[in-house]
């Protein structure tokens, strides 16, 4: 028998959607509850920490109150454009995660109705060797939902890579 990444499920649990993502984890505050322990499990063990920055992203961009803002989206958006589209670039990185910013007339477009048919509960219920896999395809899920803005995520960040600092 396989362990599993984290004991999602112990006799008894919610498994009420949550009303973002629609992860049976009980509800909104149980899918923040799980995101979180994710977080620690990281923090302890490295093997959890695989593409831990996109992990925020993807998870932020299926939960509305990590994307009120045109900023907070675009750091969210930018970000997995950069871990899908560019993992190899370092001057995405440092646009994203040290000096973000944005057109001074960027708007917020409208949100993908369905933001990816995974969640994080696919990812934390993965069996401890795939969860890498389980991971990615998470990742690969959220950002090809969010296709409808691909152009726009490019956008910006080519915009924000054009006014990082000089070093």
């Amino acid at each position: 028998m396989t362990e599993l990444v984290l004991d999602l499920a112990p006799p008894g649990a919610d498994s009420t959607p949550c009303e973002d993502c629609g992860a049976p984890l009980g509800g909104r505050s149980g899918c923040d509850r799980a995101f979180h322990a994710l977080g620690a499990r990281a923090v302890g063990d490295a093997a959890f920490a695989h593409r831990r920055r996109a992990v925020v992203d993807a998870y932020s961009l299926q939960h509305s109150a990590y994307i009120r803002s045109v900023k907070s989206l675009a750091a969210h958006l930018c970000g997995l454009c950069a871990a899908v589209e560019r993992p190899a670039d370092p001057r995405a990185s440092r646009a994203i995660w040290s000096e973000l910013s944005v057109p001074p007339d960027a708007a917020k477009p409208a949100l993908p109705i369905r933001t990816a048919e995974r969640t994080l509960a696919d990812a934390m219920r993965a069996p401890a060797g795939e969860f890498s896999a389980a991971v990615d395809a998470w990742i690969e899920a959220v950002w090809a939902a969010w296709s409808a803005h691909h152009e726009l995520a490019r956008a910006w960040l080519d915009y924000s890579i054009a006014n990082l600092p000089r070093r």
